[in-house]
């Protein structure tokens, strides 16, 4: 049985990963974003095949490998690119706007 998966548990269970080394997954994981760089509805239909998770549950694991230093000295190119990427969507959606429709006065009042 592999270290990230438990007997009773509905899916894989991720483990703290120690700074040193790799679990298999977090490898998997990173050769996965290595090859299939961009976010469709293939690409989670992969997910889904290839991991045995839903999209979002491994976009969890994919943050919390991204953020180990051992992911960094594995493939730095690549970590770089997937935390430049996080930031710029964060900023993104701290940058969004959720004013009500007519709020700024465009719309006529009835």
């Amino acid at each position: 049985m592999c270290e990230t998966c438990s007997p009773n548990a509905i899916g894989p269970v991720v483990t703290a990963i120690p700074a040193d080394e790799l679990s298999e997954l977090a490898k998997h994981v990173l050769a996965f974003e290595h090859e299939r760089a961009r976010h469709d509805r293939t690409k989670e239909a992969e997910i889904r095949v290839e991991f045995d998770m839903s999209p979002a549950r491994y976009y969890q694991v994919l943050n919390r490998v991204i953020d180990s230093p051992a992911a960094l000295a594995h493939d730095p190119q690549l970590v770089g690119r997937l935390q430049r990427l996080r930031r710029s969507r964060t900023a993104a959606r701290a940058a969004r706007s959720f004013a009500l429709p007519g709020a700024n006065g465009t719309e006529e009042e009835r």
